[in-house]
This record gives structure tokens, sequence and C-alpha cells, in this order.
């Protein structure tokens, strides 16, 4: 209690709303607040159903219907004015609300919660009502302009693409703001919007800054928004953008068609680069409207690539299951080049199967596979060689085209043969899980399959 009379004691204004105005501590407020000693707790608090308040120089009059009525069962019936000012009433002519003016300090008491009135009609609401005790309790009502932002930050942008940003004007004081002129400065800044309006108590205005320019670098300026608040005639917003090139995407190649004689997986390699002068950042969405939808992948999904620098994506097709034919799809890559934000390179298959083939593939050099798959972490490689003067390598890739492990190079002999791997890299490392290659090459045949170490 001793902190509140301080602050009133030193010239300040309170308003103080209490269920328990009048009892214990409290009763050392009273004299402060303009009250008489004869307010005491009654369960009549319960009945209110409606604060209104009585037309003065001070408070207009309204009248609301008073919410927690039916849940209160404790507080002050009614106050007892002494020298306070009385203003508001419930429905039973119970005091509620009193204003005192001591010459010193001003305050408001109150024995119904404000936050349990509900709003009223147009001009009877709470905001309303606010408003007038707020202007009682300054004594010298005001306006007051207030933006939430006092910088406005247009970050990175490209030229000759208009960007604009929003600004809240606020009028936090007790009488009307009156803007008189809103004015920009600055290279490139652009202001377009309202530039005279009025703000009553409480209310707001959004208006747009623009910005464009058409070369490279840091821009700054000002918003000046002059208006009738005394304190700050001229509100000054700091304004500031930085220009740079936009990324640029380049694919090489621009599409991909490949024809397969046999149901080993394939892979190609799509470069990506980026010779614009911020980051490039990219999305790669394999866009099948077919039945099948398992026969292309690619081995990233999301990528960054800076100014200058490129990404080698992975490309693999596994015809296995797929009769003959051609298969077609989209890889769409969606990136912030705003020249072309969604980049659509057509990748197709031609599968080309025959009985014959299946023969010709019998007497070659042959990748069986592997087993178990999935495996962990050590799977068996078995595969076949019909030239013993041919050098043989079988290597193993990880799914973003990179060698794990060589496991053989060496020239063999005709038949079938097996190899373990243990699931580790060249230094004897034992590697993650996921999705790995194995090829064959012997003289100028070549195959790859697909397996899954599965820890």
């Amino acid at each position: 209690m001793q902190s509140i009379i301080d602050f009133l004691e030193d010239g300040k204004a309170v308003y103080l709303e209490s269920a328990i105005l009048g009892t214990g501590d409290h009763a050392e407020l009273l004299p402060y607040f303009g009250i008489g000693e004869h307010s005491t707790p009654c369960v009549l608090y319960a009945g209110i159903e409606t604060i209104i308040a009585d037309s003065t120089e001070t408070f207009n009059e309204f009248s609301m219907s008073y919410l927690y009525g039916s849940n209160a069962d404790y507080g002050i019936d009614a106050l007892d004015a002494d020298l306070g000012t009385p203003f508001s009433h419930s429905q039973d002519d119970a005091i509620r609300g009193i204003f005192y003016d001591s010459g010193e300090y001003r305050t408001i008491a109150s024995s119904a919660f404000f936050g349990a009135m509900a709003d009223g009609s147009t001009g009877n609401t709470k905001a309303a009502i606010m408003t007038q005790y707020l202007s009682f309790l300054m004594g010298d009502p005001i306006p007051n302009i207030y933006v939430l932002e006092d910088e406005l930050t247009f970050e990175l942008t490209f030229p000759e693409i208009f960007y604009t940003l929003e600004l809240e004007i606020f009028n936090t004081g007790l009488d009307t703001l009156i803007i008189n002129n809103i004015s920009i400065s600055g290279d490139g800044f652009v202001y377009d919007d309202l530039t005279e309006f009025e703000l009553n108590p409480s209310e707001q205005q959004i208006v747009e800054v623009g910005f464009m320019i058409d070369e490279t670098g840091d821009y700054s300026g000002e918003l000046i928004i002059a208006s009738n608040d005394p304190d700050t005639p001229e509100l000054i917003v700091q304004l500031s953008a930085e220009c740079v090139l936009p990324p640029s995407i380049l694919c090489d190649p621009s599409f991909i068609d490949v024809t397969l004689i046999s149901n080993d997986i394939h892979q190609e390699m799509l470069t990506i680069s980026n010779s614009g002068g911020v980051d490039l950042n990219c999305e790669l969405v394999i866009n099948d409207s077919s039945q099948y939808t398992d026969w292309l992948e690619v081995d990233q999904e999301f990528l960054s690539i800076q100014p200058g620098g490129e990404e080698e994506i992975l490309i693999f097709f596994n015809p296995d299951g797929l009769e003959n034919g051609q298969y077609s799809t989209e890889l769409v890559i969606y990136n912030n080049d705003p020249s072309q934000e969604e980049l659509i390179i057509p990748i197709s298959m031609t599968l080309s199967l025959t009985d014959a083939d299946d023969d010709f593939v019998s007497t070659t050099n042959k990748l069986i596979g592997n087993y178990p798959n999935p495996f962990n972490p050590i799977t068996t490689i078995e595969f076949s060689v019909t030239q013993t003067s041919a050098l043989v390598t079988l290597e193993i890739y990880n799914i973003k085209g990179r060698k794990v492990k060589q496991l053989v190079n060496d020239q063999l002999s005709v038949g079938t043969h097996s190899i373990v791997w243990n699931g580790t890299d060249e230094n004897n490392t034992p590697t993650s899980s996921g999705i790995y290659f194995y090829k064959l090459k012997a003289g100028n045949f070549q195959q790859t399959r697909k397996m899954i170490l599965l820890k």
C-alpha cells in the first residue's frame, strides 16, 4: 500500500479496481481515492448486471453489460463517496466508480472489474471508456504519434523489382492526431500512399512504403511524418535496402533421354550452377503423373549453391519390373531465381528388353546380385566373368556418387565369383545406414545394382 501512496504523493495518477476496497490494508488508501469508510463487503456483489455512468463534465454517459455477476461471490456492494465524485453505478444504484482530483494527484477507484464489461454499440465500448479514464488521469489530453518500427529494412532486393513494406501509425494519445504530411527521401524509395489523415485516440492507419532500383548497392532514406503531436511534430522512420544481383540458375543438360537394354540401375549426372550474386536455393521434385512412380530417383532433394558455385546431382533410373516402352516425367527445380522460379527438366527412359538380349547376357559378364539385401553389416556380391584377359573392378559408391571402397581390381578367371563386403570404407571405418551402389566393370562391360545397409 505504501508504494501506491508514495507514487500519488509524488504527483502521479492511479486507476485502481478491486473487489476488496476498504478492507484490510486497503483501508489506508481510502482518503487518497476520495472514498468514505462505509464501503464494506457484501454478497450482493454477485447481483451486478449492468454498469451505468452518469453524464458529467469528466465522463460521458455509458451503459454496459457486466459479465461476472453470476460468478462472483464476494466483493464491495457499494462504494461510499467522501471527497471523491461518483460517476458509475450498477442497476441497483450502488456506486461502483469514484474519481478524485486532489489538486496534486488524480485517482479513479472502481469496485467493478473493467475486464468484465462487454462492448456495446458504437462509441459505447471499453476502449472509449478507458480513453475517458486516461483523459481524466493525465489532465491535459494531447495526441501522441507512435510506430512499432523506427526503421524499415528491405534487406536483400534485386534490381528492377518493386518491393513494399507496411508501416502502422498509431495514436496513443487522448486527442485527435492530425497527420499533415508524409514525405520520403533516398534513392529508390517510393511513397504513394495517404499523406493527410486523422486518427482518433486508439486508432491506427497502415501505410505502404516501396523500393525499386536498377543498380546494386546499399541504399538509405527517411520517411518523414509531420503531425500535430506537440512532442514529436516530425517523426522520422529510417529506411534501408541492399540491392544485389539475384541468383541465376543453369542446368546441364537441359533434358535427359536414355535407352536401356537391361533392367540394371542406370545413373546420369545433372549439374546445377549459380551465376548470380546470392545463394541459389533449390528443391527438386519428380513430377510423374503415371502409375509408375519408382523408376526415377535423385540423390538430393534440397540444396543451396553459393554464387559462382555448382552442384552435381545423380539421377538414378531403375527399370526393374517395368515392361518395354517409353516412360516420361519431369524434374521440377523450384528455386529463388526470380526469372525462372520453376525450372523443368524433361526426362524420358526407353526400355528395350528382348529374349535374345537375355540369351546374350547369359554369355557375357554379369553382375548377378548381392545377398542378403538389405543387410547388416555383411553382404555377399556375386558376379560372373567370361573374359580372362579383361581387368575386372568391383566398387562401392554411396548415394551421392562418391566411391566408398574398391573390392576387386584384378584379372579373374572365367566363371562365377563372389566377394564379401563388410560395410566399411577404404579406411575400414564402418559406413552409415543407407542406399549404396555396387558397380562391376570388365573391359567395355559395366553394370550397377543397388543395395541397402540397414543397421
